[in-house]
């Protein structure tokens, strides 16, 4: 069976488009990281930190969504 509309989520039987979770991790993955980095004293040597940060919570989520709905296994 084919999908033509993404994977959905049952989340306390509400229905949501699989891309929710998957940017929600990518915000949390982006500020997390911004968080080690001001702590580790490297976060004002990025050059660009607005598209370092946007890029990273975008690579989390789609890396987040493989894991989560291509059936990988680690």
């Amino acid at each position: 069976m084919r999908m033509l509309f993404g994977p959905v989520i049952d989340i306390a039987g509400s229905y949501f488009p699989g891309w929710i979770p998957s940017v929600l991790f990518g915000v949390v993955a982006g500020v997390a990281l911004y968080a080690v980095l001001v702590g580790v004293g490297i976060a004002r040597w990025i050059p660009l930190p607005g598209l370092f940060y946007l890029m990273t919570g975008a690579s989390s989520a789609m890396v987040f969504w493989l894991l989560l709905f291509s059936g990988a296994t680690m």
